[in-house]
């Protein structure tokens, strides 16, 4: 995980280019002035100071889930379970504060902070357990754990964590005020949960230039000669899955108690997968992970402004992200079997 090379920079700058190039054909489809909505969506993200607090805002949990998501993808252990990891964090987070309403704000800080990397943590270890013990594919059992934690989310929304006056869609009781986050810019949503993306990204450069680090990037390529070196795959798959599920987990800390304060079936939003994807077009490295973090915030930001600055729904930012993948599995694929 060393510096960008010249060959990655000119693959970033490829799928920054062709993204700008198919957002314009999509706007001019959608019967818009590509012009126009490029400028709505540059000023829908950074135009003025809360939406660049929103911007990011959108940008914690990504870089959070594709941060710790990377030293797995770097050892070759794809788990795409960041969503519902993200969900079972959130919900822990928010029983355990719950429960300690009257705690002093550092103490229920604490216990958030920690009931969310737990709650990620113990759903991450049920892929992992499987792929040790029953040698399950650890792509198939985290995307379908993704729709179990969905479901469960809905579950415990209508019965231990259900608010206490009805409501028409189901939530829980806000959290308490001394539980939440601090707010870093008045006026805004912008919380200091924000300090936790540089400290967990110098962890992931300081780690990737370990030894420690350099042996996990073996083993996806030479897992005999990794586990000569002292790193068994038992380790490096329980490990990786438990740094993934407990960055997920503290992102749906985060997202509770610091922007919407109450726990909602929709608190993932689709960042679990936006996370992974991030890690992968920041190249598992640190800096890339936080350029494209930000980048596909002031996206799904921008496109908030495009669509009341233009006739161009917000939703092509869904559609932007999903060619993003295509691109991105084309630009940077490994050179493994037939790739």
């Amino acid at each position: 995980m060393g510096a960008f090379g010249s060959a990655q920079v000119l693959r970033i700058f490829g799928v920054v280019g062709a993204l700008i190039a198919l957002t314009a054909a999509l706007v001019f489809a959608a019967g818009a002035d590509p012009v126009a909505a490029l400028k709505a969506l540059i000023y829908g993200a950074f135009g003025e100071t809360y939406l660049f607090a929103e911007t990011l805002v959108t940008a914690i949990p990504l870089a959070l889930v594709g941060l710790s998501v990377a030293p797995a993808l770097r050892a070759g252990i794809f788990t795409i379970g960041s969503q519902g990891q993200l969900v079972m964090g959130a919900a822990l987070s928010t029983a355990l504060l719950q429960a300690s309403a009257g705690g002093s704000p550092l103490a229920l800080l604490v216990i958030g902070c920690f009931g969310g990397m737990l709650g990620g943590v113990l759903f991450a270890l049920i892929p992992a357990l499987l792929r040790l013990r029953f040698g399950v594919n650890e792509i198939l059992s985290t995307l379908l754990l993704n729709y179990i934690a969905g479901f469960g989310l809905l579950w415990l929304l209508k019965g231990p964590l259900a608010a206490t006056a009805q409501t028409a869609t189901p939530r829980s009781d806000p959290l308490p005020d001394a539980s939440l986050i601090p707010t870093l810019i008045e006026g805004t949503r912008l919380h200091w949960g924000l300090i936790l993306v540089p400290i967990l990204a110098t962890a992931l450069w300081w780690w990737g230039r370990s030894r420690s680090g350099l042996v996990y990037s073996l083993f996806s390529t030479h897992p005999k000669l990794a586990a000569r070196l002292g790193l068994s795959s038992s380790r490096a798959t329980l490990s990786v899955f438990i740094i993934a599920g407990a960055g997920a987990g503290l992102a749906g800390w985060a997202q509770v108690a610091g922007v919407t304060h109450t726990l909602y079936p929709s608190v993932d939003g689709g960042l679990g997968f936006s996370g992974i994807l991030v890690a992968i077009l920041g190249g598992l490295n640190p800096l890339g992970i936080l350029a494209a973090a930000f980048g596909f915030a002031a996206l799904s930001t921008g496109a908030q402004g495009m669509q009341m600055g233009t006739s161009v729904p917000a939703t092509i930012a869904v559609v932007v992200e999903g060619l993003t993948l295509l691109i991105v599995a084309l630009a940077f694929r490994r050179k493994t079997g037939g790739a």
